[in-house]
């Protein structure tokens, strides 16, 4: 690979691997290779770390420190951290360098948002939330699934803008599930819900979370999302947005049917980007600097408080 080429890539350090790696961000990896160089690689198993730095002819180092700070890698993926723990997560969030955050790690980080409580005047925690928030990226993937990016095409030219949301899931599904969910209702929106009311139906065995949403105008109604959990049923999860000018169902994070008044369709986007594509090549365009919308920490430990608090009133 010519000179030029490894120039032009954004220079990435890789932390962590386990399974995630190889049933997700290896092959992604591999589709990104003309525009991302990983450079270093850290894992707490050093023959795995090994294995995969020779596969992408990167330097292996031999604690995580060393990877923060090698001066020519522009953003870090941290896939996992395995035995590191939550030890690890502090050094990370404070390495001045993009950190991309992949779904086995967000959980153990949700314990970051405490770290503002040792500074005891407003000014000083609201500082190192967004201080954290310009560094840190969450994976939230539902965002930029196939038929998410489809929903939003056919948004901007056939259906109008969203008014409700009406989400049907199993009860069994996790909190990182529903808190994706709660994000990609959100991120739909435009804003965070300004209000939030459960309700429990004890004769059908269902419960329901209401996120409301201001109106987009003064002259329009408030619009709102409705999560419904019920008891009975497979974990499918099946989305239905309701638009100005029409409708769509997402039920797979590859199919969508829609219509209006005068068209309708069912469409596979089998073909499509993945959604960890997606992220990736938006991470590296901010770890160089660019400006582009990227999902927020703070928008995350949101969704996540939302979740939790969901799930404490149906269990």
């Amino acid at each position: 690979m010519s000179e030029k080429l490894n120039r032009d890539r954004v220079r990435l350090g890789l932390i962590g691997l386990g399974s995630g790696w190889e049933e997700t961000y290896r092959d992604a990896l591999a589709r990104l290779q003309k525009r991302v160089c990983v450079r270093v690689v850290y894992d707490p198993v050093e023959a795995r770390a090994r294995t995969v730095a020779a596969e992408l002819d990167a330097d292996v180092v031999p604690g995580l420190r060393q990877a923060i700070v090698r001066p020519t890698v522009q953003g870090l993926l941290v896939l996992d951290l395995g035995w590191c723990g939550a030890g690890a997560l502090g050094l990370i969030s404070r390495c001045n360098k993009p950190v991309f955050l992949a779904k086995p790690v967000l959980e153990q980080l949700v314990t970051l948002s405490k770290f503002p409580e040792s500074n005891r005047t407003a000014e000083a925690a609201e500082t190192a939330v967004s201080w954290v928030d310009d560094w840190l990226m969450p994976e939230m993937g539902l965002r930029f699934t196939p038929a998410s990016c489809r929903l939003r095409e056919l948004m901007a030219a056939k259906i109008g803008a969203v008014q409700q949301i009406q989400i049907e899931c199993n009860r069994s599904v996790g909190t990182e599930v529903i808190s994706g969910l709660v994000d990609w209702c959100s991120n739909l929106m435009g804003h965070d819900p300004s209000g939030v009311v459960h309700s429990e139906d004890t004769a059908t065995v269902t419960a329901s979370c209401q996120l409301e949403f201001r109106a987009v105008s003064p002259s329009t109604m408030s619009r709102r999302a409705t999560l419904i959990q019920r008891s009975n049923g497979d974990n499918s999860i099946r989305i239905t947005v309701e638009c100005e000018q029409g409708c769509a169902t997402l039920t797979d994070r590859t199919k969508i049917s829609w219509q209006n008044s005068t068209e309708s369709a069912d469409e596979v986007l089998t073909g499509e980007r993945s959604e960890i594509d997606i992220l990736i090549d938006q991470f590296c365009r901010r770890a160089i600097g660019g400006l582009n919308p990227v999902a927020r920490f703070s928008e995350y430990i949101r969704a996540v408080k939302i979740a939790q608090s969901l799930r404490q009133n149906v269990l």
